[in-house]
């Protein structure tokens, strides 16, 4: 299968729609879900050099906490991993140093435009979600709502984002070989 690199960011050409793709409403509930996930489980690994963490609850993110069934657990894990094997990309660095000092709502949207400029892949879908937690990060210490800035962040991926997953056979794509980054190596066998 032929890949392209647009923007720095590898990835695999768009497979046709499957049968049985996913709705919109479930793609947005399924989307919702990870990305508020996703932000908070960062936001409670937070290592050195990272902005100082505080305890966030989902309800401050505009979810419940309540637990996900194992298809949204599974999901998560995959979209980390895919992270995993993306977070040391020079141009990611150079994105996070360009958003530093910025009020942290025109920081997301200006770096959610750069990243989809050349188009929509899984890597880039995880890399949004990466600037998402980092913008709720940098606000944590200011007076800024962190509700808004994942209302924000859940409007550019239904608007932007869920048609092409709807085209994609639905977040399940995610977790689907063939793997979202080409010369990764798969995730290691638990």
């Amino acid at each position: 299968m032929e890949t392209h690199q647009a923007g720095g960011l590898p990835f695999a050409p768009a497979r046709p729609s499957p049968t049985g793709a996913e709705s919109i409403s479930c793609i947005k509930q399924i989307g919702a879900s990870l990305l508020r996930g996703f932000v908070r489980s960062l936001l409670q690994q937070q290592g050195p050099g990272s902005p100082p963490a505080r305890s966030v609850t989902m309800e401050e993110l505009g979810g419940q906490d309540t637990p996900d069934g194992p298809r949204v657990a599974s999901l998560r894990e995959t979209l980390h991993r895919i992270w995993e094997s993306m977070s040391q990309n020079p141009e990611i660095d150079s994105l996070v140093q360009c958003m530093a000092g910025q009020p942290p709502l025109p920081a997301l949207a200006a770096v959610s435009e750069e990243v989809f400029c050349d188009g929509i892949n899984w890597g880039r879908v995880v890399v949004f979600f990466y600037f998402t937690y980092r913008v709720i990060a940098q606000a944590l210490g200011g007076s800024d709502c962190l509700r808004s800035l994942v209302d924000w962040a859940l409007n550019f991926l239904w608007e932007r984002v869920a048609p092409w997953i709807q085209r994609q056979g639905g977040w399940v794509s995610a977790e689907t070989p063939p793997h979202i980054l080409p010369g990764t190596p798969p995730p290691p066998q638990r």
